[in-house]
């Protein structure tokens, strides 16, 4: 519920703190969420959006209908972050529309399947952020495509490894980018051996502000 009112895990409200009407309705745990104009991405671990078949990934207009995009993954989808046409999506699935991706997969607006495939390792992606034609990744993995990283990394829109390596001692939970800067945030106390507890700014050199 919402101010009384039923709202099954997902619901709006304007900036007044008035409830609105939009109404998915997810029966399972929305973990993310990312708009691109009317269209709302979500993902989470529920299997269904209004009682039809959605296994932790939705798309849902601004007027709460479900849309027809449905990548179908086999495991929770923790993150979602958007860029043009692109969805970029983390988590724990390892399979998306039954085609193999390790936790991090991109999936067009019409819910194609897209050729990237960095391939973290064990563990999961917890957040993804995009700025220009780099994808940053953060989780409790510790390898990407079988390179070492630990828990946060950088990839490019063709899903190569970056050489950008900050090394965080612990998870990685959230990820904001700003021109030059990737702000971090987590459960890690260090990042590439330097004391910085749960919260660090980045270059993207790898270098480490705070």
């Amino acid at each position: 519920t919402v101010s009384a009112t039923a709202r099954n895990r997902l619901a709006a409200i304007d900036t007044a703190g008035a409830l609105q009407a939009w109404n998915p309705d997810a029966n399972n745990n929305v973990s993310t969420l990312a708009s691109s104009g009317s269209t709302i991405y979500l993902g989470g671990s529920f299997t269904t959006i209004g009682a039809t078949a959605r296994n932790r990934l939705a798309a849902v207009d601004t007027a709460g209908v479900l849309q027809a995009w449905n990548p179908d993954a086999n495991g929770a989808a923790s993150a979602i972050a958007i860029s043009g046409s692109t969805i970029y999506m983390g988590g724990s699935f390892n399979t998306i529309g039954g085609t193999a991706r390790n936790r991090l997969a991109a999936v067009d607006t019409a819910g194609v399947l897209l050729s990237w495939n960095p391939d973290a390792g064990a563990g999961g992606i917890l957040a993804i952020a995009v700025s220009g034609s780099t994808i940053y990744a953060g989780g409790t993995f510790t390898t990407i495509g079988g390179t070492a990283r630990n828990r946060v990394a950088a990839i490019d829109t063709a899903g190569l490894l970056q050489s950008w390596n900050p090394d965080a001692s612990n998870s990685v939970n959230s990820l904001v980018t700003s021109g030059s800067t990737v702000y971090v945030g987590g459960g890690y106390t260090t990042v590439g051996g330097v004391d910085s507890f749960y919260l660090s700014s980045i270059n993207t050199d790898g270098s480490l502000n705070w």
